[in-house]
């Protein structure tokens, strides 16, 4: 197990999304992208819309890391003694995921975005939120974009 790894935790109201070991999270917050790293500082965050990226250990020798990305709506976070504990208003994984439970949490966020609405900022949050669900997706069914070199033409 690598030493620079710390405790990650995922609660949300469905139950406990993610519990592993990890060496890098990052996650959004009500301001932007923040990375949380081995001994980072003790930090308090509230928690805005996007997608979070773990950086897991896994036991096997031959696939010691492997990235996992939820998509989280909202909620706290708190770092501590190498400890980082989420408690999200609303998460989404695709991790365990079969075509038709992706198909159904697809459906069921076209549904609300159909549905009459209080006010334009909810429409305009659950437009962005169907985007990074549509991205997670993409992420879970192809694997994370890949930044390409241009060419030396």
């Amino acid at each position: 197990m690598d030493e620079r790894a710390f405790h990650c935790v995922v609660i949300a109201p469905s139950g406990r999304m993610l519990d592993c070991k990890t060496t890098s999270v990052v996650l959004p917050a009500h301001d932007g992208q923040r990375g949380i790293l081995y001994n980072h500082m003790p930090m308090f965050c509230k928690l805005g819309l996007g997608l979070m990226k773990a950086t897991c250990l896994v036991e096997d020798q031959v696939k010691p890391q492997s990235d996992v990305f939820l998509l989280i709506d909202g909620g706290f976070t708190l770092n501590s003694s190498n400890t980082l504990t989420i408690i999200a208003e609303d998460a989404v994984s695709l991790r365990d995921a079969g075509p038709e439970k992706i198909d159904h949490i697809l459906e069921k966020a076209k549904k609300k975005l159909a549905a009459p609405v209080p006010s334009p900022q909810y429409r305009e949050h659950e437009a962005q939120k169907f985007a990074f669900l549509t991205q997670l997706i993409q992420i879970h069914t192809t694997g994370p974009a890949k930044e390409t070199q241009p060419s030396q033409e």
